[in-house]
């Protein structure tokens, strides 16, 4: 099985995300790509003889739980239940972003040390805005949180990536029986 990759990188978004100066068009950006990423691993999942059974659930809490029930990693359900939370907050009366949800966020994404081993720590990241702020490199947790809130997503997003592109590479290894 080939990954697909053009399911769930969807660079223009992630662009757009970083370069916002909208808390809300961050998040909301932010929020579909990582939709989209369970969207594939649902998919990938049910890829089997499960595919006429299994229907593919049309709100994001939902396809977490399908998700989390095929097996996907609980640090990621984790990092990606706390996104959806500071989306939902956003979306329905928070005016800006709660620095304490943020910092729930990077705990979680934090914890994805247990997936990836070679996961360098938020406090020792930074992003840098090409557009917006060239040359200027922004730090996590001294650049406000909404740069927080980006640096941590973009952080989960990589580890989802290179997890992904692993376990179809683990499965494509497995040779059906004759």
């Amino acid at each position: 099985m080939i990954l697909n990759i053009k399911k769930f990188d969807k660079p223009d978004l992630l662009i757009a995300a970083a370069e916002t100066e909208d808390e809300v068009g961050t998040v909301l950006r932010i929020h579909l790509a990582v939709e989209q990423v369970l969207v594939w691993y649902i998919n990938h999942k049910k890829a089997t003889e499960l595919k006429p059974y299994v229907k593919e659930p049309r709100e994001f809490g939902n396809k977490l739980s399908l998700a989390a029930a095929f097996g996907l990693p609980v640090a990621f359900v984790r990092v990606i239940h706390q996104i959806n939370n500071i989306r939902n907050k956003l979306a329905h009366g928070d005016s800006e972003l709660s620095a304490d949800q943020v910092q729930e966020l990077a705990r979680q994404v934090d914890k994805l040390v247990e997936i990836d081993n070679s996961f360098v720590p938020l406090s020792k990241r930074y992003i840098e805005l090409p557009v917006k702020r060239p040359g200027e490199r922004m730090v996590f947790g001294v650049s406000g949180t909404r740069l927080d809130f980006l640096i941590a997503t973009m952080a989960f997003y990589g580890v989802a990536m290179n997890w992904a592109a692993t376990q179809v590479s683990i499965k494509s290894d497995v040779q059906p029986a004759r």
